[in-house]
């Protein structure tokens, strides 16, 4: 494994329209990523994109996307040379591996929530990927502003209309099924016995 080559690419191919850095980095004035220890080892491991260590502070979503991608494809490099035995640092915690790219508390407060909500094919993952198949950005956002705020309520409503339609398809199953017992059929040989029964009680009586 080459891992000058391992992180990083997964987000090389993604449009990033601005340099500028992280959504919610609380080092606005800092262009660069200042990194402790592990983070300039995992710097140094890795070939990272220049544009994606920037920490400037951005409401460019495409780009936190990017960064967003670049955090999991390390974490499984990181795994990967930890497994083939490559790997002969201190383990980095997710939080470590962030840092890298934007502030911790940045990370787990959006991205860590909501990127992996967003499903795969769909218009909304194709827009933050870029690239020349994205959608036009009033397609996928309408009237809205390209935001994490805009974009938990298109996920929230998506997630409402999927469930409603879930609760529909099976109260509807449920409507066939009781439907289906009333009009199951008699076993063979149900109704022979019942008049049997009705002529023993007679003979009985008599």
């Amino acid at each position: 494994m080459n891992p000058k080559s391992a992180s990083g690419s997964a987000a090389s191919s993604f449009v990033a329209p601005s340099d500028a850095a992280e959504t919610g980095s609380k080092s606005g004035s800092k262009s660069t990523i200042q990194p402790g220890s592990m983070q300039k080892i995992l710097i140094d491991t890795f070939n990272i994109s220049a544009h994606l260590l920037e920490r400037k502070k951005t409401t460019d979503l495409r780009l936190t996307y990017a960064k967003y991608l670049a955090i999991q494809k390390m974490i499984e490099d990181v795994g990967a040379m930890e497994r083939a035995g490559t790997w002969t640092h201190q383990k980095p915690t997710v939080g470590d591996i962030a840092e890298v790219f934007m502030s911790k508390s940045g990370y787990f407060h959006r991205p860590h929530q909501l990127f992996p909500k967003v499903v795969d094919g769909s218009e909304m993952k194709k827009w933050l990927e870029g690239g020349e198949e994205a959608p036009a950005e009033s397609d996928v956002w309408g009237d809205k502003k390209p935001s994490f705020k805009n974009l938990k309520e298109i996920l929230d409503s998506k997630k409402r209309k999927v469930t409603s339609h879930k609760r529909k398809q099976k109260n509807e199953a449920d409507v066939k099924g009781k439907g289906k017992e009333k009009a199951k059929p008699k076993k063979a040989g149900e109704g022979s016995k019942k008049k049997a029964g009705s002529r023993k009680s007679h003979q009985n009586d008599d």
